[in-house]
């Protein structure tokens, strides 16, 4: 006679089938609050990025700080490596007369667009010039390479150094002020700054050793050469 199931010893039932609650428990996943933690983590992650991004922007923007001496070499700096192209003044082709008018443009010296020669010219008409033995950075340095005209004009950025567009490397460089440039640099430096002093040994008074002289020519920078000179103190 079978058995009703009520009769059925404990070993011989069946296993009663779990809720499926129970049987899903295991293998769900983290359930609404889970996904909403992981949101709100994943959204601070996300603006903390952003906001350390922002900061870098700001301070690449902002990067160009203190005197307009100060700024212009900073201008003048951030364009290295920016190639060179006869007439251009910005901002990403320079030539030489074009970087240093581009470098103090953005620092906020209100002057129009000259020639080494014309900057030269300036510096003499506003009486800021100043002997190359006591450059400070941002001085504009200048050069002829025949012993004629003005022809090149850098600007001074510390330690012996200058920031120029050369021609001869085809863009613009930091380029150590060795005695090749110093036996081809004036005597006379102009300090475009608006506060800066006048020089004290009345080179500003004197006319310049080249005289400078309005050229259409396009110049090319020589390739250094040994000569062997006194450099400058």
């Amino acid at each position: 006679m079978p058995q009703s199931p009520n009769n059925i010893s404990p070993e011989h039932r069946s296993p009663m089938p779990s809720s499926s609650s129970e049987s899903t428990r295991g293998t769900r996943g983290p359930g609404r609050r889970g996904v909403f933690k992981l949101l709100l983590a994943l959204a601070f992650i996300g603006a903390t990025l952003a906001g350390l991004g922002g900061l870098a922007s700001a301070k690449a923007s902002s990067g160009c700080s203190g005197s307009v001496a100060e700024k212009a070499v900073c201008k003048a700096r951030a364009q290295i490596g920016d190639p060179y192209v006869l007439g251009g003044k910005g901002s990403s082709s320079f030539d030489c007369s074009g970087l240093t008018y581009y470098a103090y443009d953005k620092a906020g010296l209100n002057w129009g667009y000259r020639t080494a020669a014309g900057q030269y010219s300036y510096g003499v008409s506003k009486g800021r010039t100043v002997s190359t033995r006591n450059l400070r950075p941002g001085d504009l340095i200048f050069f002829n390479w025949d012993g004629g005209e003005i022809d090149h004009v850098g600007i001074y950025v510390g330690n012996g150094k200058m920031v120029h567009a050369s021609s001869g490397r085809g863009k613009v460089v930091e380029t150590k002020l060795n005695s090749y440039y110093r036996s081809h640099m004036l005597k006379s430096a102009v300090r475009p700054s608006s506060g800066s002093p006048k020089s004290n040994d009345g080179a500003e008074k004197k006319k310049p050793s080249a005289k400078p002289k309005g050229s259409t020519r396009p110049r090319t920078e020589p390739e250094q050469a040994p000569v062997v000179v006194v450099p400058f103190n």
